[in-house]
């Protein structure tokens, strides 16, 4: 067995870290006891996985080429529908990583589609539709899908609220948008402004113990 000098516990099973605080553990001085807690994957098939993500890829790229073709006669615009299928694979694929935990999930999300959005905004000639509409959208839905994750899976307070309140401070981004005139039409800037000074707000006031507690423990103080 292992002990934790943080916690002041005995570990029992092949940990390196403790399964509380993350604190590695000092080195077994008695035989190693059997985990009490098997470790019991989520099911889903990566072939599986890979082979739907693969076909509608190709399916998506045919379509807006027909589309494209057909209707607008150039295609200039190929690189939204890569964009779109990039969303869709960095999505799936955060989800399957962070599976364990939703809530680090979708804050991946906000940061990695809203980089994304703001990538292909660059490379469009900059028309400023990523900081007027897209990142402010992505900011603001994700802490409504964030809040809702978590009830539909019963999450603990101490499991996502630093992930919510992160989720919450990336919404106030927008905020610099709107300072640096970035944006073309302030209303989608500044509602994920007040959606998530509220949100901010309120999980300060109801779970500001939760917050300190969490930090204490992540950072070891």
């Amino acid at each position: 067995m292992r002990h934790c000098k943080h916690c002041n516990a005995t570990i029992k099973g092949e940990w390196e870290q403790c399964p509380l605080c993350r604190t590695t553990l000092d080195e077994a001085v008695d035989p190693v006891l059997p985990d009490p807690y098997p470790k019991i994957p989520l099911r889903f098939n990566k072939e599986i996985v890979w082979k739907y993500l693969t076909l509608i890829s190709f399916v998506l790229i045919i379509a807006f080429l027909l589309i494209e073709l057909i209707w607008i006669g150039r295609m200039e615009n190929l690189q939204l529908a890569l964009f779109g299928i990039m969303s869709m694979w960095l999505s799936v694929l955060i989800l399957i990583r962070k599976r364990r935990n939703i809530a680090k999930g979708i804050v991946y999300l906000i940061v990695s589609l809203s980089l994304l959005c703001i990538y292909l905004d660059y490379l469009s000639g900059w028309s400023g539709w990523s900081t007027t509409y897209a990142v402010p959208i992505i900011c603001s839905f994700a802490i409504v899908s964030l809040y809702i994750a978590v009830r539909l899976v019963n999450l603990g307070v101490r499991d996502y609220v630093l992930y919510l309140l992160t989720a919450a401070m990336l919404g106030l981004l927008p905020a610099l948008f709107l300072t640096l005139d970035w944006v073309t039409t302030p209303l989608p800037a500044s509602l994920s402004v007040m959606m998530s000074a509220v949100t901010l707000v309120i999980i300060l006031l109801y779970h500001g113990g939760e917050i300190w507690r969490e930090l204490e423990k992540r950072m070891h103080v």
